[in-house]
């Protein structure tokens, strides 16, 4: 998450959660808000066992109406046995009460149009961006509107 934290975030507000070469997690507390970053091809589920219960970790830190930002831009195409995997991390986001999710579209024009279509099949409302520090100020936006 390289991207996100020197460009986005606070270093020492960070905490992370999970990380290994398919996806990164971190928390930041003074924004309430979960950064996860996906990378690459993912093979298969056993290549991303711990994805779901990594994910409930960073949902266990949150307060009331955090937001995530997702950074898909290094995502590849996944099998579509995965949709099912990232269709129940969508609801376990929806569920624990996330205000916005922001979404930076993956550069690989296959894995964008999976990802809108896992979307479209969750049902979780997203906002798309074209970089980490555009969907990072809009998440900003809408948190202080909230406020």
């Amino acid at each position: 998450m390289d991207n996100i934290d020197q460009n986005t975030t606070s270093e020492k507000s960070t905490v992370k959660v999970a990380g290994n070469s398919c996806y990164e997690l971190r928390y930041d507390g003074i924004t309430n808000r979960i950064y996860l970053k996906i990378i690459g091809f993912w093979k298969n589920l056993e290549a991303v066992p711990e994805y779901l219960e990594d994910l409930g970790k960073a949902l266990a830190l949150v307060k009331p109406n955090f937001t995530v930002l997702t950074d898909l831009q290094k995502m590849i195409t996944h099998p579509q046995e995965l949709n099912s995997l990232h269709e129940k991390a969508h609801r376990l986001v929806s569920e624990a009460g996330a205000l916005h999710v922001a979404h930076v579209v993956p550069e690989d024009k296959i894995a964008n149009l999976q990802t809108n279509s896992i979307l479209d099949a969750s049902g979780l409302k997203v906002k798309n961006f074209t970089s980490t520090q555009e969907a990072d100020k809009w998440l900003n936006q809408i948190a202080a509107s909230t406020n």
